[in-house]
């Protein structure tokens, strides 16, 4: 995909806070145009602060001064005061639900101004109240663009409000295309990175997330007192639950199951590299880099249908597994056997197809046809 910088473009996104996975996009569409993003905080209340380790290199980054409100809400008349100065071509608005998200969109509203609305994902409540659903609409819609990672979270922006002839799709990732190797570990190569991690020479797989209980590790904790005892589950994350899965463990005698701290994006990926499959089993997720992440490393996926990336970039059998949480029969079936090496490679092939580099273009791309209309 052949793309012209375009340095006269000045583009404002308004984002909820730095996460790494945003600051790597950032840069590198920063490389394309002239982009300003505007934080509304410095961290999630729900991540370590080792999350937070990614700096602005091709973007001016600002930080509003606002009134905390809760874990994540603010109020701030700075998202609202950037925009009138009216220096930027386009305005992306990330989000809805802070209040100052909601004061830019009712100044954006009120005086008529065109914006794109971008989404990160997104999951359609269906049984929420109806103040909670029209003041939903009242945000959502209203965009002259919309941005989706995928047709379930496009769903989700149309049941809000949103035009469907206006939301355009983008290949969404955290994965750098040097990130993804030429080819599938040999079992040599997962061999030494567990001598190198110190984990015994048994085929190993592993979860990455939150321990909290919508990623639903506890689950997969039932699912793995009856898995092969020679099978090692390694699970990687923080959370509120860890000390009950310890718990679990010490309980059941699983001393196949290892529990290791928060790890950063770039060691993670060494540890989807030597696992046979990751497993996904959340109860809810909007989009879920971990798939993409995994699937980079040439290690297929065994997910929930519960996460608009499972839906999205796994295809059933060919490079991982989609289930339904009611099907943990199946789910164990899978676990102990159901992995291949071809899966691998196309795990590999749909990486490739998912970069932060395609990701960047695709904006680009869209921006400008955006402004020409």
């Amino acid at each position: 995909m052949s793309v012209k910088q375009n340095t006269t473009m000045k583009v404002l996104w308004v984002f909820s806070h730095p996460a790494p996975y945003k600051i790597d996009f950032f840069n590198e569409l920063g490389k394309f145009l002239d982009l300003t993003v505007l934080f509304e905080r410095k961290t999630e209340s729900d991540r370590p602060f080792s999350f937070y380790y990614s700096k602005a290199e091709n973007f001016k980054c600002k930080f509003i001064h606002s009134l905390k409100i809760g874990s994540s809400n603010n109020y701030s008349e700075d998202v609202k005061n950037e925009i009138k100065k009216n220096k930027y071509d386009i305005i992306v608005i990330n989000g809805w639900s802070t209040f100052s998200e909601m004061k830019a969109l009712r100044y954006l509203h009120s005086h008529k101004m065109p914006y794109v609305f971008a989404i990160n994902g997104g999951i359609a409540k269906i049984n929420e109240s109806k103040f909670r659903r029209k003041l939903k609409n009242e945000y959502i819609g209203g965009a002259a663009l919309y941005l989706a990672p995928d047709n379930h979270s496009a769903q989700y922006l149309a049941f809000y409000g949103a035009d469907v002839s206006k939301i355009k799709y983008f290949s969404y990732s955290t994965i750098y295309s040097n990130e993804i190797p030429g080819g599938c570990p040999t079992a040599e190569e997962r061999f030494s990175l567990k001598e190198r991690e110190g984990l015994p020479n048994k085929e190993t797989f592993i979860s990455v997330g939150s321990f909290v209980p919508r990623k639903n590790e506890m689950m997969l904790l039932n699912i793995w007192t009856k898995i092969n005892p020679q099978k090692i589950l390694l699970l990687i994350g923080e959370g509120s639950e860890e000390e009950k899965y310890r718990k679990f463990i010490k309980d059941n005698n699983l001393s196949n199951v290892i529990i290791k701290p928060f790890v950063q994006h770039r060691d993670i990926l060494k540890f989807f590299r030597l696992a046979e499959a990751s497993i996904f089993l959340t109860k809810e997720d909007i989009y879920g880099h971990v798939v993409n992440e995994s699937l980079s490393q040439g290690t297929p996926v065994i997910a929930s249908e519960n996460s608009n990336s499972a839906l999205k970039l796994i295809r059933n059998g060919v490079n991982g597994f989609v289930f339904s949480l009611d099907d943990a029969e199946n789910i164990t079936k899978t676990i102990d056997g159901g992995i291949t090496n071809q899966m691998r490679q196309e795990a590999l092939q749909t990486a490739r197809d998912n970069t932060i580099e395609k990701m960047a273009k695709e904006h680009l791309e869209i921006f400008a046809d955006f402004l020409k209309q």
